[in-house]
């Protein structure tokens, strides 16, 4: 069988398991050890855990089979989407996963919402409730962190994702940033080419500012200890800070998920290509010391979409 073939039906085979487990209601766990790891890093091909700091003896497994994109840790539970439609955009197969980090294992793992667009991305707990960002729709879906609907929330005028105009933004990440909330406008889709922006929103939902970055396509919210923000310079292959501070990490892959700890900055490597092939495509993660030198490098069976550090 061509190698063409061999990766359809494995990418077929794939979608089939993800549909089924939807409508199973279940959690395809592969491995619910978490001890010795560092971070977890979701992807189109499942969750990973690293066990790596800035150093040597670096490990990658694989924690849970699925399409994953937003990953939120709260407290002692995790938050997942995933995407059981994979490429379909039509049918509303998105749902939230929820576990409970119980010492080094991931346990009772539970389906608590259902029904939503395949497209969304990041997720956060702001002000209790756990955030959704529906980027295909440019809302913001709230629940309560047992997964009952609270409200939605659309502080961006609708506009459809083949939109060039610059109407269509590709919310893509959310943080609570004191008193404030940002979003990243991804702006990818606008003709001519817009940077990215952060559009910060008061208490009631309301854009009191957008903020532009210096930056294309970019991802991530992610604050360090000093409560610097940083964020990925995806087109460039950068990380880049609010002061100015940016390192390259990659040449040829699109930067996408970022979490920092006090010794380390661990940054997603994106191979990019159209939306039929993404299931398919691999990537890989840089783990950088706090003087931005690059460490450890390692490559993915799938492209990384968020990382948080455990």
């Amino acid at each position: 069988m061509p190698d063409i073939d061999r990766l359809a039906a494995k990418s077929a085979l794939r979608e089939a398991m993800a549909r089924d487990a939807y409508a199973r209601g279940e959690v395809r766990i592969a491995d619910p050890d978490l001890a010795g790891q560092t971070w977890l890093v979701a992807s189109h091909r499942g969750l990973f855990a690293i066990a790596a700091d800035a150093g040597a003896g670096a490990s990658v497994k694989t924690i849970v089979y699925g399409w994953f994109f937003g990953l939120c840790r709260h407290h002692d539970a995790l938050y997942l989407f995933e995407n059981c439609g994979h490429r379909d955009r039509t049918v509303p197969m998105g749902r939230i996963v929820r576990f409970d980090l119980a010492g080094d294992r991931l346990s009772t793992p539970e389906v608590i919402v259902t029904g939503l667009h395949t497209n969304c991305h990041q997720i956060a707990v702001v002000d209790g409730l756990l955030c959704v960002l529906d980027t295909a729709n440019q809302a913001i879906l709230r629940f309560t962190l047992e997964g009952r609907a609270v409200d939605v929330q659309r502080p961006f005028a609708a506009a459809p994702p083949h939109d060039t105009s610059g109407a269509y933004l590709h919310i893509n990440a959310i943080a609570a940033v004191g008193d404030r909330t940002a979003i990243m406008l991804h702006n990818g889709k606008a003709i001519p080419e817009k940077t990215s922006e952060l559009a910060w929103l008061d208490r009631d939902w309301r854009v009191i500012a957008r903020q532009p970055l210096p930056g294309h396509s970019c991802h991530d919210i992610v604050a360090d200890e000093r409560g610097m923000l940083w964020h990925c310079d995806s087109m460039a292959g950068d990380i880049i800070a609010a002061d100015g501070t940016r390192a390259h990490v990659t040449d040829t892959l699109m930067t996408r998920g970022l979490a920092i700890t006090r010794d380390a900055i661990i940054v997603g490597m994106s191979s990019f290509g159209p939306r039929h092939l993404r299931s398919k495509l691999h990537g890989g993660v840089v783990i950088l010391d706090r003087a931005l030198e690059p460490r450890t490098t390692m490559i993915l069976g799938g492209s990384p979409t968020d990382i948080i550090a455990l």
